[in-house]
């Protein structure tokens, strides 16, 4: 079984546990208080059943050891021993006492009772508990589960605690909770004001023996002074965005109230050639919410990311910033607005962000890395047909925007001449993954997340998945039939490229391909760590902003008690994601890429594979290295946008760098 289908049946049989032994504890009591034969049968049955159920919970527990200490330490140190011990002491002396119709007393009853609050302490567990282990929240569990055992104890054995001590007791105990939950409130409330530059906690762990090369300690640089100086050159290609609200037509006529650059969805596309010095003028047009702009997977100097509250302070109504950096990494990105993140992207705020090579692989070449659409090489050959691709839900509606088109609620069209090499920039700006398929041709993936793939191999309907914020480049030459990229396996959305007769292809029905292991290369060699971090990913209740909430965790906390690991610039980092929950987790850490080392402990063979967004599956263990060589502050955070404001965010901040900028309330900067 995999580590996703061994939680998601721990989690029913954790149920089962607490259910049975309860069950089991309430029969045996009434067997004992009207010595029915059927009632010890009937409990008998139950603690059998609670038995084995502990039995196969322990044994999930040591395949989800097998797997990672992170997915089984809750369990092992906190849920597993408060239910195991008493059910032991059940098992000897309950269980045959009601096997033989002897019912009765505390030592029957007692031990199958607090078996069973062991059982729903191990459920208070699973829903508040994360990795690594709060020795706070496991003494109040082991406190509530021991509070209701002494009394139940007390009870069946005759001796029930008087009323002047239960309601002693209990007062205490509802004092305690009150002033502990209120505490617990009031001290997750967000200040006015937070400067993440000086909420720093040392979440790395260093190697010995290795170090950076970065700058002294003691030296301090403001994200401001990260910037592209504005008097040294005078830039290659300017542009301007305008946010404002509009009106946007699909192409069945449908119109959806956006919020946009420009007046369109998605929003200008911003095309450059590597090495060109980019200036963007960012104006706000909206009426009540503030704007910056983000460049996704790019790695632009830190004081240009676009982060409300960290880099800048959001642009507010009638306002403007200017970005300016440059273009030195060729590829498919995307831009969108990073106040309010989650909100702002899905209505619509966001665009394509191209930047083409200096030198383009000959076009012709169907797994070549590309050139700007529309250029001729010195034969005259024709052009390849280079094309962006976004994928989003627009109001209730899917979408597909081919180039600056408007969005299509269904199949978007394109004519391309037969014999033309095409390359498709595809790139995914909802919350959730899509699967791709292109069918009616073979083809090849020839980039991922911006970077080109060294060997990428011929693909024959094979669909890919692609993470919530990230990229592919497909590349293909259009042949005299149609050819289909579905999305999500219909048949009524994607893009119907034609380029002469025939019907449109079925959706591609393939198996999915592992894009860890798109090819033959050697795993990756990295050399010695100075770091490693781990990012154990997982879903409890926990106080966000004072409001107790089904929230997205990093090691057990939310935004912004996520420690902010230190490193210096030059480090080499060894990154441990860990998706503990049910959910997949799009981890995508600003300012650089990661070389993907491996997943679920399998090296990867897809060489080299470097990342901006993990599509970090349930269950799943990625391991990927980080080379500290842009300084600066940099948010990381789930790019499923509505787990990233349920509390996955953090940072990931280089020694020395401040921010003279502050999230909350009063600041009016809301990064999520």
């Amino acid at each position: 079984m995999t580590t996703a289908q061994l939680l998601a049946l721990d989690t029913i049989v954790l149920a089962l546990v607490a259910g049975c032994w309860l069950g089991g504890g309430v029969a045996a009591v009434l067997a004992g208080r009207d010595r029915s034969p059927r009632t010890a049968r009937i409990a008998a049955g139950l603690v059998v059943a609670a038995l084995v159920c502990t039995a196969l919970r322990v044994a999930l527990t040591v395949g989800l050891a097998g797997a990672g200490w992170w997915f089984a330490a809750d369990k092992l140190l906190l849920a597993l021993p408060l239910v195991v011990v008493p059910g032991l002491v059940a098992a000897v002396i309950s269980l045959p006492r009601l096997v033989r119709l002897a019912p009765g007393g505390a030592a029957v009853a007692g031990p199958i009772l607090i078996a069973g609050y062991g059982g729903l302490g191990g459920v208070a567990a699973a829903l508040t508990v994360s990795y690594p282990v709060s020795p706070v929240a496991a003494g109040v569990i082991t406190g509530l589960v021991a509070g209701a055992s002494v009394p139940t104890w007390r009870t069946l054995s005759g001796h029930p605690p008087s009323r002047r001590w239960s309601a002693a007791g209990g007062t205490a105990v509802l004092c305690f909770a009150v002033v502990w939950a209120g505490g617990a409130v009031w001290s997750s409330r967000l200040p006015d004001r937070l400067n993440l530059g000086a909420h720093h906690g040392s979440g790395a762990v260093a190697v010995p023996g290795h170090s950076g090369t970065g700058a002294p300690p003691g030296r301090q640089v403001s994200v401001t002074d990260l910037r592209e100086s504005a008097a040294t050159e005078r830039p290659a290609r300017s542009f301007t965005l305008t946010a404002r609200p509009a009106d946007i037509t699909l192409a069945s006529g449908r119109v959806v109230r956006a919020w946009t650059f420009d007046g369109r969805v998605p929003g200008p596309t911003v095309r450059v050639r590597q090495g060109e010095l980019v200036e963007v003028r960012l104006r706000n047009q909206m009426p009540d919410l503030a704007v910056t702009l983000h460049w996704h997977g790019y790695h632009v100097p830190a004081g240009d990311d676009g982060v409300a509250g960290v880099t800048q302070d959001a642009v507010r109504p009638g306002g403007e910033f200017v970005y300016r950096f440059r273009a030195t990494d060729p590829g498919s990105y995307w831009y969108h607005s990073h106040d309010m993140a989650n909100p702002a992207v899905r209505m619509g705020l966001f665009g394509m962000f191209v930047v083409d090579p200096v030198d383009p692989v000959d076009p012709v070449d169907p797994a070549g890395t590309g050139g700007a659409a529309g250029d001729k090489d010195a034969t005259g050959r024709t052009a390849l047909s280079d094309h962006t691709v976004v994928l989003h839900t627009l109001g209730v509606a899917g979408t597909v925007a081919v180039d600056d088109q408007a969005p299509a609620d269904g199949l978007a069209r394109l004519r391309v001449a037969p014999g033309t090499p095409v390359r498709l920039r595809v790139a995914a700006t909802d919350n959730v993954p899509r699967t791709l398929g292109l069918s009616g041709v073979p083809y090849r993936l020839t980039a991922v997340d911006g970077r080109d793939l060294t060997r990428p191999g011929r693909l024959d309907d094979r669909r890919l998945r692609l993470a919530a914020g990230g990229r592919y480049d497909l590349t293909f030459t259009m042949p005299s039939r149609p050819v289909l990229l579905s999305v999500d396996g219909r048949d009524d959305l994607g893009l119907l490229m034609t380029g002469g007769e025939g019907a449109a292809p079925p959706p591609a029905r393939g198996p999915v391909l592992d894009i860890t292991s798109y090819g033959q290369a050697a795993p990756p060699s990295t050399g010695p760590f100075d770091r490693e971090i781990t990012w154990v990913l997982d879903r409890r209740f926990a106080l966000l902003d004072g409001v107790p909430m089904l929230a997205h965790t990093v090691n057990g906390r939310v935004w912004p008690d996520i420690e902010t690991p230190v490193v210096r610039e030059g480090q080499l980092i060894k990154i441990t994601v860990v998706n503990r929950g049910r959910d997949t987790h799009p981890m995508h850490p600003h300012g650089h890429h990661v070389l993907v080392l491996s997943r679920n402990g399998r090296p990867v063979t897809t060489g080299p594979l470097w990342m901006d967004t993990l599509d970090v599956g349930p269950g799943e263990v990625w391991e990927v290295a980080l080379r500290a060589d842009n300084p600066g502050i940099w948010m990381s955070h789930c790019h499923d946008l509505s787990h990233a404001s349920l509390g996955m965010t953090f940072h990931l901040a280089y020694e020395g760098v401040t921010t003279p900028f502050d999230a909350g309330r009063a600041s009016g900067n809301h990064p999520e």
